[in-house]
């Protein structure tokens, strides 16, 4: 299933504005609109097998640190920032100052920013054939912006040991622990996949 056109994904990992400067200068300006790639790796996202869909996932990852709106996209087009939105816009130190301006206006707690500084994405309305992934979310790394961990919030839980060795059968140098859930784990990223119990 997997298709090593590294130079045809270029667009998975074009490089994001972060505080007015690009964090990292390789991105060429990458055209996905004319990208016979990002239509084929858009059909695997959607109409694979879980077990192929993460494979894919992995591969992803293996091949660099997605950007987090290029990868939403190919799941939905319903995504959005639900957590550390003025700090994806404008860096953490100058999001604590509005924080602060906004609480001192409007009263404490009406930032949206006390879990924590970091940035949450949300990836709802999925556009799987299989209907099998409810939502995803993604912790997003304050500092620069790459997607720490990719959670697949699934309908039904698949067998994890199965899903566990199909995986290990393809990739042996990644960390994959079972329990309720499973997490495949790299250096830089970990995917998630868990029951979506709401």
């Amino acid at each position: 299933m997997y298709t090593n056109n590294s130079e045809e994904r270029k667009f998975l990992y074009a490089k994001l504005y972060f505080t007015g400067v690009i964090v990292d200068a390789d991105s060429n300006g990458f055209d996905w609109f004319g990208n016979d790639e990002r239509g084929k790796l858009e059909r695997i996202i959607k109409e694979s097998k879980f077990t192929d869909l993460i494979c894919e996932l992995v591969h992803i990852f293996k091949d660099g640190l997605p950007n987090y709106y290029e990868l939403s996209s190919l799941f939905s087009m319903k995504y959005e920032i639900v957590q550390g939105f003025l700090i994806s816009r404008y860096g953490l130190e100058t999001s604590l100052k509005e924080k602060e301006e906004f609480e001192r206006r409007f009263g404490k707690g009406k930032a949206g920013m006390d879990n924590g500084n970091k940035i949450i994405c949300r990836v709802e309305n999925i556009e799987r054939k299989d209907q099998d992934i409810s939502k995803i979310e993604m912790d997003i790394d304050i500092e620069c912006l790459k997607i720490n961990d990719l959670y697949l919030f699934v309908k039904e839980i698949p067998d994890l040991n199965e899903l566990k060795t199909n995986l290990e059968a393809k990739f042996d140098d990644i960390d994959i622990s079972v329990g309720k859930k499973l997490i495949i784990k790299d250096k830089t990223y970990r995917i998630i996949v868990l029951e979506d119990l709401k």
